[in-house]
């Protein structure tokens, strides 16, 4: 007798981005009355203890595949998603979760892509798969119209798309940030403005970072501003913060520090004043309070996201910022726009609230025909 709902993501890896856009899907799921909810994650005990659902290994290669098609077979409906899992940064990306897909597929159980970004697919063996497997699966919906553009042009066309928004913002923020931001070892300076500041390692950061040093230097002679740096992937993103962070030579600026729930990371950054992020679910989590981001555009999803959040004037190509004398100019205007920005943030932000609760309906709906 099949139950419940098998979710497949980079889960358990450390990345507060793809945990978040859990947490968001499990609440969603919930609330259409899906209880019954397994996921694959690399650390399955981690995930049981931060999401409060069942879990078991993803499976590497050979490895814990005959666990997960047993789970697979027991399961009403296989969910793939969300987040960026079709893109080919790296050539074995898109075929490990497209193998995770086709698995589903011969134990019987109906699949749907839920809330997925879709790209950049660079390859023809990428695009080949892409278009093969996404034809045979039961329902998609992604996160943002460049998505579904794409998979158009690859020739999926024989499975309903639909554009709904990221399930990260299913997220309900009920934690105090201000006490868990103590806890976490940051001293809030009360007379200043707090600025979050979310970097990630990329290709070209001996070029930009020093310029945005320079920025952030320029912003704090203009501003009164305490600059608070999130980690969102635990072991990596440190390193390039406390770059900047001692670069800035200051003693008031700080890292979070310890690990977090999506949750948490989304009290804290309510505590903000604004957010300058390369990190997609910085921006994400940020929006859910309406907190005014500058985006440092290293991936086109930030820019999507962005957009439809009516702040996409307030973002720069990671490519143009070496070109771009301008950046500390548009950094002030945004900061000294913030009140405006976070009032125009609103609207684009409920409306995909709203149409990321809409993911888990059609997942709803999927179980029970």
């Amino acid at each position: 007798m099949r139950k419940g709902v098998l979710i497949a993501g980079y889960y358990g890896a450390g990345n507060t981005g793809d945990e978040a856009i859990l947490s968001g899907m499990i609440s969603a799921l919930k609330s259409e009355g899906i209880k019954d909810i397994t996921v694959l994650s690399r650390n399955p005990e981690e995930t049981r203890g931060l999401h409060g659902v069942d879990s078991i290994y993803c499976g590497r290669r050979t490895k814990g595949l005959a666990s997960v098609f047993r789970c697979m077979r027991r399961s009403q409906l296989f969910i793939l998603g969300g987040g960026g899992l079709l893109q080919d940064y790296t050539s074995r990306v898109v075929p490990y979760w497209l193998s995770r897909a086709g698995l589903a597929m011969a134990a019987g159980t109906p699949v749907m892509y839920y809330g997925q970004g879709i790209g950049p697919l660079r390859t023809v063996k990428a695009k080949n798969l892409v278009r093969r497997i996404s034809n045979r699966v039961r329902y998609i919906t992604v996160r943002d119209e460049e998505s579904r553009i794409l998979l158009q042009e690859l020739g999926v066309n024989q499975v309903p798309v639909e554009v709904t928004a990221d399930p990260a913002l299913g997220i309900v923020i009920t934690s105090h940030g201000h006490s868990l931001l103590e806890k976490a070892g940051v001293s809030l300076s009360g007379d200043k403005l707090k600025v979050a500041v979310s970097l990630r390692s990329w290709e070209g950061e001996e070029q930009y970072l020093p310029v945005l040093v320079n920025a952030l230097r320029d912003l704090r002679r203009q501003f009164p501003v305490q600059y608070i740096f999130f980690p969102f992937q635990y072991g990596c993103d440190e390193g390039v913060s406390r770059l900047v962070l001692e670069s800035l030579g200051t003693g008031e600026d700080c890292i979070v520090g310890g690990k977090h729930t999506p949750e948490q990371v989304a009290a804290m950054l309510k505590e903000m004043d604004a957010v300058i992020a390369m990190r997609l679910h910085a921006v994400i989590l940020s929006a859910l309070s309406c907190i005014p981001a500058f985006g440092l555009i290293y991936d086109p999803k930030v820019k999507c996201f962005m957009e439809r959040a009516g702040i996409a004037d307030y973002s720069v190509n990671l490519d143009d910022i070496v070109k771009d004398s301008l950046l500390p100019s548009r950094l002030a205007a945004w900061l000294a726009k913030r009140e405006e920005i976070s009032q125009q943030m609103s609207p684009g932000v409920a409306e995909m609230t709203a149409l990321a609760a809409r993911n888990a309906r059609i997942a709803r709906d999927l179980i029970s025909s």
